[in-house]
C-alpha cells in the first residue's frame, strides 16, 4: 500500500511539473528560450535558493517519551518558477526516557541523513513538499537495569506534506507539516514532521 502512495505521489509531481513547464514555454518567444533558466546577466545562480531550519517533535507514553530537535540545510534549484529540486541534510539530537519503576533510563544520539526534495509553489504562500532520505537512525531495542538498549538502521524515509512561506522578499521565513509514508511502525516516533525555518531567492 505504502509504495502505492509514493508512486501516486510522484506521479502527481511530474505531472504538476510538466504542466507547469508547459505553460511557462507558452507564454515565452523563441528569441527568450534561455530566460526561463536565466536571469539577464546569465546567472545560474539565479535559479538556485537556499534554506535552512529546525524540526522539533515529541512522543511518549505512561512510561517513555521520545524528544528531538534538529537542523536541516537545503538548496533548492528552480526548474520553472513554481517548480524545484534540491538536496537536503539533516542532523538531529534525541532524548530518549524509559521509566524502569525506581530510575529513568537515558540515551541521547545523534541521527543523521540526506536525501533529495522537490517543492510546487501551488500559490505564492503555499507549497507542496515531497522528498526522500536516507537516514541513519537509532532504534531502541529495550532497557538492561538503567542502560537503554538501541541499534542504529540505515532508513528509507517518504515525506509528502504543505507547506507556508512568507512572500514579497528575497529572505522569508516557512513553516511544513510533512507526513512520513515509510514511518517504521515498531517505533516510538511519530510519522508527523513539523519543520520551521528561513529561505532566500524562494
Amino acid at each position: 500500500m505504502k509504495k502505492i502512495i509514493q508512486l501516486s505521489l510522484l506521479v502527481i509531481v511530474v505531472v504538476l511539473a510538466a504542466q507547469d513547464q508547459a505553460f511557462a514555454q507558452k507564454k515565452k518567444k523563441s528569441d527568450k528560450d534561455n530566460a526561463e533558466y536565466f536571469d539577464e546577466s546569465g546567472s545560474f545562480m539565479s535559479r538556485v535558493w537556499f534554506g535552512g531550519g529546525f524540526n522539533l517533535g515529541f512522543a511518549g507514553n505512561n512510561f517513555e517519551s521520545l524528544f528531538q530537535i534538529g537542523i536541516s540545510p537545503m538548496a533548492g534549484y528552480k526548474i520553472t518558477d513554481n517548480f524545484s529540486i534540491g538536496p537536503r541534510i539533516t542532523l538531529q539530537y534525541e532524548s530518549y526516557r524509559v521509566d524502569v519503576g525506581n530510575a529513568v533510563a537515558k540515551a541521547n544520539p545523534l541521527t543523521f541523513g540526506g536525501g533529495v526534495f522537490s517543492r510546487y509553489k501551488i500559490i505564492p504562500a503555499l507549497f507542496a513538499h515531497v522528498e526522500y532520505e536516507l537516514a541513519s537512525e537509532v532504534f531502541y531495542t529495550g532497557v538492561s537495569g538503567t542502560k537503554v538498549e538501541s541499534i542504529r538502521v540505515q532508513q528509507n524515509n517518504f515525506y509528502v506534506g504543505l507547506g507556508y512561506t512568507s512572500s514579497g522578499s528575497l529572505l522569508g521565513y516557512e513553516i511544513s507539516l510533512l507526513y512520513n509514508v515509510n514511518a517504521p511502525e515498531n517505533s516510538i516516533q511519530q510519522p508527523i514532521d513539523i519543520r520551521f525555518g528561513v529561505n532566500y531567492n524562494f
